[in-house]
Formats: C-alpha cells, sequence, structure tokens
C-alpha cells in the first residue's frame, strides 16, 4: 500500500468511525464496505505471514508468543476494518454475523485487546457463555496493560451477574480492582447491592483473592509478558537516544512500558528506574510548560 492510499484509507476509516460514534450505521457501512472492495489482502510475502498489528506493543508481544513463525508486521488496515464490520453488524443486533467478522480481525491482528473486548460485548448480548469463556480464555493471555487485565475480569463478572451467580460475580468485579479500580465497577457492586439488599464492601482483600483462586480463575502471567515490556523499553530507549526523539509522548509511553514492567515484575531496580524517569519527565516536561 503506497503512501497516498494509506492516507486515504486512514481518512475513510476516520469518517466510519466518526459516523458511528454518531449512530449513523448505515453511513459507516458504505465507507466499511467499499474498503474491503478495494484492498486486495497480501497474506504472506518475502519475510513471512503479513500480520497488521496497530502499534509496538501488538508486535512485540506477538514477536515473544511465536518467536518461531516469520512475520512481516505491514499495515494494510484490515483489522481495523473488519473490527468496524463486526461492531455495526453488532449494532444491528447481528451477532452472530458480527463475531465472524471479528475473527476476521483477529487472523491480521491476533493479538489487539480492542477486538476481544467487542467480541466479549457480543458474545454477552448473545448470551453465548461458551462462547464467552472461549475467547476470554484467549484474551487474558493476550493482556498485557493492568488494565486491560481488569476489563476483562469485569466482564467475566457481568457473564455471570448474567447468569443469576451474584456471589460470583461480585468477587470477579472485585478482583478486577485489584489490576486497576474503575468507577465502572464500583456502579455494579452498587447494582449487585441493591439486587442482593445486603450492603458489600468495594475494596479486594486477601478472602477475594482466596475465593478466586477456589475457582481456578487467578490471574496468571504468561512467560513472555515481561520480556515483551523489556524490549518495548530497550526499543523506546534506544529510539530516545536521539536528543528529537525526546517527546512527551515519547517520555509518558517509556513511563508507561515501566509502569506495565513494575507491575508484572515488582522489584527495586525497576522501580528505581521508573523514578528516574519520572523525575526525568518533571524536569524536561514541567507543568503548565508548552513543548517545544
Amino acid at each position: 500500500m503506497g503512501v497516498e492510499e494509506t492516507i486515504e484509507t486512514v481518512e475513510q476509516i476516520n469518517r466510519a468511525n466518526a459516523l458511528i460514534r454518531k449512530e449513523k450505521y448505515l453511513d459507516a457501512e458504505r465507507i466499511v464496505d467499499k474498503l474491503l472492495r478495494t484492498i486486495e489482502p497480501v497474506e504472506i510475502n518475502k519475510s513471512g505471514r503479513v500480520m497488521d498489528f496497530s502499534n509496538n506493543m501488538e508486535y512485540c508481544l506477538y514477536s515473544h508468543m511465536n518467536s518461531k513463525v516469520p512475520i512481516s508486521w505491514s499495515r494494510n488496515f484490515l483489522s481495523d476494518i473488519y473490527l468496524l464490520k463486526g461492531i455495526i453488524l453488532a449494532e444491528s443486533r447481528n451477532f452472530k454475523e458480527a463475531i465472524e467478522y471479528f475473527d476476521k480481525a483477529l487472523r491480521w491482528n491476533p493479538v489487539s485487546i480492542r477486538i476481544y473486548r467487542e467480541i466479549l460485548v457480543t458474545c454477552i448480548n448473545l448470551r453465548d457463555y461458551n462462547k464467552f469463556d472461549m475467547y476470554f480464555n484467549r484474551a487474558v493471555k493476550i493482556a498485557m496493560r493492568p488494565i486491560d487485565i481488569a476489563m476483562l475480569y469485569k466482564k467475566l463478572g457481568y457473564v455471570w451477574i448474567e447468569r443469576g451467580e451474584d456471589e460470583f460475580a461480585y468477587n470477579l468485579i472485585l478482583y478486577s480492582k485489584l489490576f486497576f479500580p474503575k468507577r465502572e465497577a464500583d456502579l455494579k457492586i452498587d447494582f449487585l447491592q441493591q439486587r442482593i439488599g445486603t450492603r458489600l464492601k468495594k475494596y479486594p482483600d486477601l478472602g477475594t483473592i482466596e475465593y478466586i483462586r477456589e475457582k481456578n480463575l487467578l490471574y496468571q502471567r504468561p512467560d513472555y509478558i515481561v520480556p515483551t515490556y523489556n524490549a518495548l523499553i530497550k526499543m523506546m530507549q534506544d529510539v530516545m537516544k536521539k536528543e528529537e526523539k525526546q517527546t512527551r509522548i515519547n517520555y509518558l509511553t517509556l513511563i508507561d512500558y515501566y509502569n506495565g514492567l513494575y507491575f508484572h515484575k515488582p522489584g527495586g531496580q525497576i522501580h528505581s528506574a521508573l523514578l528516574s524517569l519520572q523525575r526525568e519527565y518533571s524536569i524536561k516536561f514541567p507543568d503548565n510548560k508548552e513543548e517545544k
């Protein structure tokens, strides 16, 4: 895909996203269908299987998960386009067909947590909880960021609310707050509290962890997560050796990588490096100072 074609494709995808936000699904679908007719996918090139990752994290993650599989990261935007088609179909309550398109999106980007989030929501709407469990088990293996792990356990909690297992749902939602506490989780706890008629605590404790352990649902960090974070940190540090690359966004990205690494592998050396980087950032970009 040439530069001009890439720019045009991105513009069309952005237009479709804007139309979806405005709930103009038919107009968005016309754009998406035209893109699908226009783009001629190349599945394999001289470097290997073509993948459509949307960022460095996805590329590094997949590379560490499948180190023996030759791949080529070549943006054709099919993962985005199939995802949009699935979202449009889901909004039209064509849930089964939507999942088919989400699966097509995963073919091009198997490590997109955004795609998995849409699939899980669609499975809940479809009330296909066996399919939900299948996709949940896949998604939890590629969720690197604490906020994404929390999202997955909240979604699992919602499934058990639908199944009428309030105690199980409550503990899953509590457990999600160990990874990333969000107001959304508290609202669900308020809902359960009203339904059960008993005051419920909103903070997880050792009892929460033990409950989830007994259900055999404790988060198990895959071996490739820490090496992936280490690779991302080194990649960004190499980029930032050039002074012009020491931008606010690059500093924040590097800080985010260190925060992720520290979550998965807490230790004094990582913590010290993170604090040092945060101090460096605060000096270089003090509050209320415009970046030059």
